[in-house]
């Protein structure tokens, strides 16, 4: 069983969905998914025995950016996802009758769209926010109770959210110029420009503080909708963040500057990567007991019962490149100090935490090994999982790990199917007890997707989890790596959320996984 961290019960065997929150769809949206979209895939999941939902990250992201991996913050969350019918301002102010002819036109032309329409998305809920913002203002603030619940939890929150809040004012009032083109004053936070400039720009420092306690208001709202029907959720950690976020500025002792990560070159690349991202100054966060670190992994902590820790391999080394070593080079520079780092690193992260490992990539064995003696789940793609190009029997997989067809990154199981060499279908077709006595074709029958889910299923992690284009067969991708295209980010499901248990298609998906998710002990 997957005790996920040393303090937190087991999960046993459980299975559950991957699906980005922007890719939900509801009837009062946006154009894009948002908090209100969760209870109707809820009920959804309820039905087909699913107990976890792993989405992607939910952190601020850069204004105009897409990517949720494209992060302002390490705390906090993405206002796109706040649910406006689910705000008491919205309908003060006369809800969607109140929008101009022409926003109502963008707003029909964004829920019909097929994809997320970002161009659509941020304008109509930035104006939106604004609308209702002003309405609290005029008649809530200071004095009045729900202004008063805002000061109480904005005095909670502390450093994170004053520097977050001030960090966007700053910047969206210079046009989003990085941090480091700020005056110098304001760029090497000198307390009594950072007052100055707090006064001067409080009533927006407001604004993005408001809209930061109505997104976790609606997320702990959320939270107990999932919690009532016996779902976990599971966030995404992204290692670090970007060179213009809150947290950089804010932090540069510990967020490094001066060399970019990146990863080694391996057989995939000649050259590895450049990320252009800050990295971690490890020696220095062990001066003051990892404060930031401990304070990040808290308020996640909060928002999630587990969470999915991206490049689990930057806490044991990281690969940065300088002038110094243009190529690139490990720091630290031997394996017993990754080791230790390692270890030490994962115990800190999964104090009164689940946590879920994301170990894939070209990663040196010991990694695994700690992972496994620390009881931490790392993943174990099917398709990946080969040992001289012989398929792993799933049911050989190690109860502390994570079974899964695919990641956010990888083509629908579908689509690699049918793009797969035959000897990497007749392999598949050998091995896995499921596909036993299949006809095996090119072509993605329901035969070979349900086996294919039923291999997963049935495997030995006590964790699997399945993207929903993999439950449905379909072959819409998320994100295709190393590519700026507007595909990328804005798949959405075909149904609204709260149709999925009447619109036959998904009805029969949840039926249908449910027998195989009981067939297999979950």
């Amino acid at each position: 069983m997957v005790h996920c961290a040393r303090t937190m019960a087991s999960t046993g065997r459980l299975s559950g969905l991957l699906l980005p929150l922007f890719s939900l769809r509801s009837k009062t949206d946006f154009g894009i998914g948002d908090f209100g979209g969760l209870d109707g895939l809820f009920h959804w999941m309820e039905a087909a025995r699913q107990r976890m939902l792993m989405l992607l990250p939910l952190l601020p992201t850069a204004p105009g950016d897409p990517s949720p991996y494209s992060t302002r913050s390490a705390f906090g969350l993405n206002a796109l996802f706040i649910n406006l019918e689910m705000l008491p301002e919205f309908h003060a102010t006369g809800g969607e009758a109140a929008l101009s002819d022409e926003d109502k036109r963008m707003l029909a032309e964004a829920r019909a769209a097929p994809r997320v329409r970002y161009d659509l998305v941020f304008r109509l809920k930035g104006a939106a926010f604004r609308r209702c913002f002003e309405h609290f203002e005029r008649t809530e603030w200071p004095k009045h109770p729900r202004a008063q619940e805002f000061q109480a939890w904005r005095q909670q929150q502390g450093e994170w959210l004053e520097s977050y809040a001030l960090y966007t004012a700053i910047s969206n009032e210079r046009n989003q110029a990085p941090w480091w083109e700020w005056p110098e004053p304001l760029r090497d936070r000198k307390p009594e420009a950072l007052r100055a400039e707090a006064g001067r720009l409080e009533r927006e420092v407001r604004y993005h503080a408001w809209l930061q306690w109505v997104a976790e208001v609606q997320w702990n709202a959320v939270r107990g909708l999932a919690k009532a029907r016996g779902i976990l959720l599971c966030g995404d950690e992204p290692f670090i963040i970007g060179q213009d976020s809150a947290d950089v500025w804010a932090h540069r002792d510990v967020l490094r500057r001066d060399a970019r990560l990146g990863v080694p070159p391996d057989a995939f690349s000649a050259t590895g990567q450049d990320w252009g991202l800050p990295y971690f100054d490890f020696e220095q966060m062990e001066k003051d007991d990892y404060a930031w670190l401990k304070s990040r992994a808290t308020k996640a902590a909060s928002y999630y019962d587990l969470r999915r820790v991206d490049h689990a391999v930057g806490y044991f080394r990281q690969w940065i490149r300088d002038e110094k070593t243009p190529t690139g080079r490990f720091i630290p520079d031997n394996e017993e100090t990754w080791k230790r780092h390692g270890e030490r690193h994962f115990r800190l992260l999964s104090e009164n935490a689940g946590i879920v490992a994301e170990d894939l990539g070209v990663i040196p064995p010991f990694v695994r090994t700690i992972l496994k003696n620390l009881g931490l789940p790392g993943y174990r793609v099917m398709r990946w999982e080969r040992d001289d190009n012989v398929y792993r029997d799933p049911h050989a997989f190690p109860a502390v790990s994570l079974a899964t067809t695919g990641t956010h990154d990888t083509e629908p199981v579908a689509e690699w199917w049918e793009a797969a060499t035959e000897e990497e279908r007749l392999g598949i077709a050998r091995v896995y007890p499921e596909f036993q006595g299949l006809g095996v074709t090119r072509d993605f029958t329901p035969e070979i997707h349900r086996a294919m889910l039923a291999s997963a299923l049935n495997s030995g992690s006590d964790l699997c989890v399945l993207p929903w284009q993999d439950v449905l067969g379909t072959r819409d991708r998320i994100n295709l790596p190393g590519t700026m295209s507007d595909a990328n980010w804005g798949y959405r499901i075909a149904q609204n959320a709260e149709d999925l248990l009447s619109t036959p298609e998904t009805l029969k998906a949840a039926q249908a996984l449910g027998l195989l998710t009981a067939s297999s002990r979950r």
